[in-house]
């Protein structure tokens, strides 16, 4: 059964009276932050009506979460948060929809096989032979803004940019890069938001389109195998479905073309939120700009685009002092666990002379550590890089306040304007 259907039983839960749950709103990323600070504080872990999860805050908490799949199971990762409708439904599986969890959403021992072929498809070697393409990718987009005003960064550089490093891993033409974003954003919303019920029917049939564009391309890699991901899987593979089935490989595919690109787009987009905000930051990267590695790291704690996910108890647990039973659900804030005044001196703010940004929780941690972070965190790197060296009196529109998507896993602004030569 796909994960859109799946509907999980969760053991019945009455909300403490008084509980920071009642204030908290998964969906609003401007004020999420005030509430989540109260509650690691007073009440670290509680329940959200909300959306039917139990919150947990703390850094040490979540880390511990990430690394115990024994007892946390991640199969609802990217169980959608509302149910979606039959008509929806019918039309993925009349139209052979069949992607099947194998990475962020799937268990040892399955996790364990699939991740050990795909960490060789994905590697760091992989990933620094690529550099000088994305130099180049990034050099192209930002020069063809030349002579602009202002601008939406978003749509006009960083939106595309990432899926064309991702179409170089996969060995895709760039011109599909519209179609793969729009449909990207429709599993989102699908998953992550609480979309009508006419926007779900609608997200089916963009889903159904993405997932058979998946099943094609590694169809044209197994008659002629290139260097790129799907063939390397299709190499790994040797003919062994015990190894990996062609359905594993297509799903590889369906996921690194959603969540390779989605939030590298998102993260780079926040990050120049950040810089541009603290006009004393993005001059400081523009005069030394062996500052932006850990600026990159600085975006990625204290604005991630990745700001919740998700666990499931296999048994009763005790966090923090609450008990929960097994069966349920549980929302693990990277957001609130980057802000952790434990771990984190002067947390709320952007310090590019923190030492231990690196900790952050943003790729996650454990057995599900993001296999693309080396990928996102080279691109980032490049693409400040280019833009301080050409656009160094860049500054935020006067006036806006930058809006969200509604999904309450990640942070994905729909624009940022600037002057580019203010």
């Amino acid at each position: 059964m796909s994960d859109l259907a799946k509907v999980w039983e969760t053991p019945p839960v009455r909300c403490p009276v008084g509980s920071i749950g009642a204030s908290y709103d998964p969906f609003d990323h401007h004020k999420m932050h005030e509430t989540l600070a109260r509650a690691r504080s007073a009440e670290p872990v509680f329940y959200s009506a909300e959306i039917d999860y139990w919150v947990v805050t703390r850094y040490r908490d979540v880390i511990d979460i990430l690394r115990d799949p024994d007892r946390f199971s991640a199969a609802n990762a990217n169980t959608p948060i509302s149910p979606v409708p039959r008509e929806a439904l019918q039309i993925l599986e009349e139209g052979g929809y069949a992607l099947e969890g194998i990475q962020v959403n799937c268990d040892p021992p399955r996790h364990t096989r699939i991740r050990a072929a795909a960490s060789q498809a994905m590697s760091m070697k992989r990933f620094v032979g690529m550099a000088d393409e994305i130099r180049e990718l990034v050099a192209a987009d930002l020069e063809r803004l030349r002579g602009k005003g202002r601008i939406d960064i978003l749509h006009e550089f960083t939106y595309a940019l990432p899926a064309k490093v991702i179409f170089l891993l996969l060995g895709i033409p760039d011109e599909d890069a519209a179609r793969i974003k729009e449909w990207s954003t429709n599993r989102l919303l699908l998953s992550f938001s609480r979309p009508t019920r006419e926007a779900q029917i609608d997200a089916a049939r963009n889903l159904l389109k993405f997932w058979h564009y998946c099943v094609e391309l590694v169809a044209k890699r197994i008659a002629e195998p290139g260097d790129d991901f799907s063939s390397d899987l299709l190499r790994l593979r040797g003919g062994d479905d015990g190894v990996l089935t062609i359905n594993e490989i297509n799903s590889a595919a369906f996921g690194l073309l959603f969540a390779g690109h989605e939030t590298t787009t998102s993260q780079t987009t926040n990050a120049l939120n950040a810089l541009l905000g603290d006009r004393e930051n993005w001059e400081a990267i523009c005069r030394d700009p062996s500052l932006i590695p850990n600026a990159v790291e600085e975006s990625l704690r204290l604005y991630g685009a990745v700001v919740n996910w998700r666990r499931r108890t296999k048994c009763d647990v005790e966090i923090a002092g609450v008990k929960i039973p097994a069966g349920s659900n549980l929302l693990i804030s990277f957001t609130s666990a980057n802000r952790d005044e434990s771990q984190f001196e002067d947390a709320d703010r952007f310090r590019l002379d923190r030492p231990n940004s690196r900790r952050h929780l943003t790729f996650g941690n454990g057995i599900h550590v993001c296999l693309g972070a080396p990928l996102a965190r080279l691109e980032m790197k490049i693409m400040l890089e280019e833009m301080v060296k050409r656009y160094p009196r860049m500054r935020l529109a006067p006036g806006q306040t930058v809006d969200y998507q509604p999904a309450f896993a990640f942070r994905v602004p729909k624009a940022l304007w600037v002057d580019l030569d203010a």
